[in-house]
């Protein structure tokens, strides 16, 4: 897509090309915080079930996958 942003007839400042590379990082990084605010609040939900490990078979854990109450996010 580079070669699309930084055009020739945008030389010597490229401020189309700069502009759209700035843009796509600030909208990367505000996706890390909105995921690390998500999985804090999943986590805090799964903390607060009360439900442990003990209480349910590694088969049954193994079933639920990502939906288990021992599983965490993290980044």
């Amino acid at each position: 897509m580079a070669s699309n942003f930084y055009r020739a007839q945008d030389a010597p400042k490229y401020l189309l090309g700069h502009g759209l590379e700035i843009m796509f990082c600030v909208m990367g990084l505000m996706a890390v915080v909105i995921l690390r605010v998500s999985y804090e609040r999943i986590n805090r939900k799964r903390d607060a079930m009360g439900v442990s490990a003990d209480e349910m078979t590694d088969e049954q854990l193994s079933e639920l996958g990502d939906r288990a109450p021992t599983f965490r996010y993290q980044l």
